[in-house]
């Protein structure tokens, strides 16, 4: 393919195009070079295609193209954070049934709401670090035994 003054080898990786490359494929492309990129953009949402496709596809230069690259773009986005959520839910889900309590207890003792952990096991948000680490402690907790929990706090790294 040849772009302006760069010439590019066919079988370059789409990701590493340079972006009058990825501009060239969007405006004078086949259907080939389409799915081409978009298969880099699923490959990785956030990558430097992706970021270099949605600012050429703002342009609104590229009449039906845009649109359906800006699509492919969100919906690989969109796919990735619900794979996500969807490990930490299952994650969350296990931490709570090794211990055997309710839903309302095992927030309890996390520090939570029943219906925020409800969110987390049900994969509608992904839990913070912070709220993650709590959750880990409750589920420690539930299961430990009297002598675990006769121990009290372990010094930190600090010795605190």
């Amino acid at each position: 393919m040849r772009v302006r003054h760069v010439d590019l080898d066919p079988g370059v990786p789409v990701g590493e195009w340079p972006a009058e490359a990825i501009e060239a494929a969007i405006d004078r492309g086949s259907l080939a070079d389409w799915r081409r990129l978009a298969t880099e953009i699923c490959r990785s949402p956030w990558g430097q295609t992706a970021r270099t496709v949605r600012e050429i596809a703002s342009w609104r230069e590229h009449s039906g193209v845009d649109e359906v690259l800006q699509a492919v773009v969100d919906h690989a986005r969109r796919r990735l954070v619900t794979a996500g959520r969807s490990r930490w839910a299952e994650y969350v889900r296990g931490l709570r049934a090794r211990t055997g309590l309710s839903m309302r207890d095992f927030a309890a003792l996390a520090g939570t709401s029943g219906s925020r952990l409800s969110d987390y096991e049900n994969a509608r948000v992904a839990p913070t670090t912070d709220a993650l680490a709590r959750l880990e402690h409750a589920g420690s907790l539930a299961i430990a035994t009297p002598k675990d929990l006769d121990r009290g706090c372990p010094p930190d790294r600090d010795g605190v």
